[in-house]
């Protein structure tokens, strides 16, 4: 009691311009507290901002890569087709295709993953996932591909359970041998076989196939193509596979045709 009657006591002596200026410095005290708070917020969200810029910018860099991966998968599945329809079109003209072209025997059962990075990406989904992508082309380029990616995977193993060798390794018609350079060597009894209606029609199934099988990487190339496109747009540079080049030909009429379709999709939203 003592002691609040002594702080009573002081209070009542402490005149009108001790009070003002103890109010203002209580007020500067509160507003240096705001200050700091908002300059600390200011300063996250501006770390965050440039965390989420370099994040965008190293899945730009992985969607470069994988359309570089991609396509070298398609453009060697293309040089192979390219032979299979040769062997193809000989016989179904009733001829015996001649020895070099047996190779497209052992070629047509090659049913290679479709695999493409994904880390950066996987790290994407993790940190907030597609929402924190700005764009909303950007984010559907992206859900399109690695939705177009998981669907084709699915395929393909499903493509390697129901496959069936046009001449297995146990046909009487076939000899293998070891090779040192090439692991093995086939030789193929080419008379029998192409007198084998069996066999002629094994391999024309095969090769549908195997078209089919192509088909699944020709798309999800252009899908990897288009999030590319509108990636680098996001960050300011151009869509360049990490390897083998620049895109030309084919592929690079489909980015010149996503690059304008993007174009109109953002004047028209804007």
């Amino acid at each position: 009691m003592i002691l609040f009657k002594r702080v009573g006591e002081s209070f009542r002596h402490i005149e009108d311009r001790e009070w003002v200026l103890l109010a203002l410095e209580t007020l500067g005290v509160l507003v240096g507290i705001l200050i700091a708070f908002e300059l600390q917020q200011w300063g996250q969200q501006r770390s965050d901002a440039a965390k989420h810029r370099q994040l965008m910018e190293r899945l730009f860099e992985e969607s470069e890569m994988d359309v570089a991966v991609i396509r070298e998968m398609r453009d060697r599945l293309n040089e192979l087709l390219a032979g299979e329809k040769m062997f193809a079109a000989g016989l179904a003209a009733g001829q015996c295709p001649p020895e070099a072209q047996w190779e497209a025997v052992e070629t047509i059962g090659m049913l290679p993953a479709l695999t493409a990075p994904t880390s950066v990406y996987q790290e994407l989904m993790g940190a907030g996932g597609l929402s924190s992508v700005q764009r909303r082309d950007v984010r559907n380029s992206i859900a399109v591909f690695h939705g177009e990616l998981e669907w084709s995977q699915q395929q393909i193993a499903y493509f390697r359970q129901v496959k069936e060798d046009p001449v297995p390794n146990r046909d009487p018609r076939v000899r293998i041998t070891y090779d040192p350079t090439n692991g093995e060597v086939a030789a193929f009894d080419r008379r029998a076989l192409c007198a084998d209606r069996a066999f002629r029609n094994t391999y024309a199934a095969n090769l549908r196939q195997h078209v089919v099988f192509t088909s699944y990487h020709q798309g999800t190339l252009d899908d990897a193509i288009g999030m590319c496109v509108r990636l680098g747009d996001n960050v300011a540079h151009e869509c360049v596979p990490t390897f083998g080049g620049p895109l030309k030909g084919a592929d690079a009429a489909y980015a010149a045709k996503e690059a304008t379709k993007m174009r109109s999709e953002l004047a028209s939203s804007s």
